[in-house]
């Protein structure tokens, strides 16, 4: 009597082959901003600005965008309003002339905008994806 038995299955693909495409598309299908720009952002709009607003949603046609940024109240909102034409420079300067066309401000019920949380889960990404795909 003989056996026959199927042949060993190949292994799952890694999760780093898919996982790029899988972010780009959420980022995609949401609008959120690029996560290159909210890492650089306290060098584009310098830290006061930083300190009282984020950016959020990017939404609008190929050119002219609109930048939505988040602040955590009134009078926060009302100084990054202020900037915000000197902010928009700043950022088609980094981005390329015309990018961003509008700048929305918007306030959030989320009183802890600058205190690192988004940026602090930026690193930590990055960091495990550097660490498993064996990167220094």
């Amino acid at each position: 009597m003989t056996f026959v038995t199927r042949p060993a299955r190949a292994a799952p693909p890694h999760l780093r082959r898919y996982a790029a495409g899988v972010f780009a598309d959420l980022a995609r299908r949401t609008r959120f901003v690029d996560p290159n720009l909210i890492e650089a952002w306290p060098a584009l709009v310098g830290a006061e600005i930083a300190g009282l607003c984020r950016p959020g949603r990017l939404s609008g046609g190929r050119a002219g965008k609109t930048l939505e940024l988040i602040a955590p109240n009134g009078a926060a909102a009302a100084r990054v309003q202020f900037e915000a034409e000197a902010i928009r420079r700043r950022l088609n300067d980094h981005l390329g002339p015309g990018v961003i066309g509008h700048i929305s401000v918007r306030q959030s019920a989320n009183p802890a905008v600058s205190d690192g949380h988004l940026e602090g889960a930026l690193a930590r990404f990055k960091a495990s994806v550097r660490q498993r795909s064996g990167e220094s």
